[in-house]
């Protein structure tokens, strides 16, 4: 199979996080149009700590208009290593700072309309050494728990977050947890 050639991007949006392009594509079956979202990609992490339990955050999330459950999470800086990006991120958020750090895989979130890769890690925190430094729109409160009711609040609809689910399930899988 053929990829699509493609014939013209047109930006359409830019903001602080997103470009939105218009991009129109040749095909086996004729010309097609769609709308892209180009991303530069995030980090998130799953803090344990040294009992087992698992560091999670209640975030408002002004798109859906409501809190959910996720692992600390954030968008790469122009240039930054996922890396750097995680550690920068798990202590801003939250507090924590990474005594270990393991990549685990990346992920593709809606590879329908964003490019958008999220780079997944575990990381193994001590107590809090520190504050948080939340950026403006940031309504986070941490959770502590153990993985067992982390899975739980999964099977029962209460972590809804994909990144999230995928992330404990695989430090699961993994033994991380």
């Amino acid at each position: 199979m053929d990829l699509p050639k493609i014939l013209s991007s047109e930006l359409i949006y830019k903001g602080r996080v997103f470009a939105v392009y218009k991009e129109i594509f040749m095909t086996e079956k004729g010309e097609t149009v769609i709308e892209v979202v180009r991303h530069r990609g995030a980090v998130a992490i799953l803090p344990v700590l040294s009992d087992g339990r698992i560091v999670l955050e209640k975030q408002y999330r002004y798109s859906i208009r409501d809190f959910i459950y996720e692992v600390p999470a954030g968008t790469l800086e122009e240039n930054e290593k996922p890396e750097s990006c995680a550690k920068r991120e798990l202590t801003e958020e939250t507090g924590f700072v990474a005594e270990t750090l393991d990549y685990i895989t990346k992920i593709l979130m809606s590879p329908g309309y964003v490019d958008e890769q999220i780079y997944l890690f575990v990381a193994r925190v001590k107590q809090n050494v520190t504050q948080t430094n939340l950026d403006r729109d940031e309504i986070i409160q941490t959770v502590i728990m153990k993985p067992e009711e982390a899975i739980e609040m999964i099977r029962n609809g209460k972590i809804i977050d994909a990144k999230t689910i995928s992330l404990i399930l695989l430090a699961k899988s993994l033994g991380y947890i």
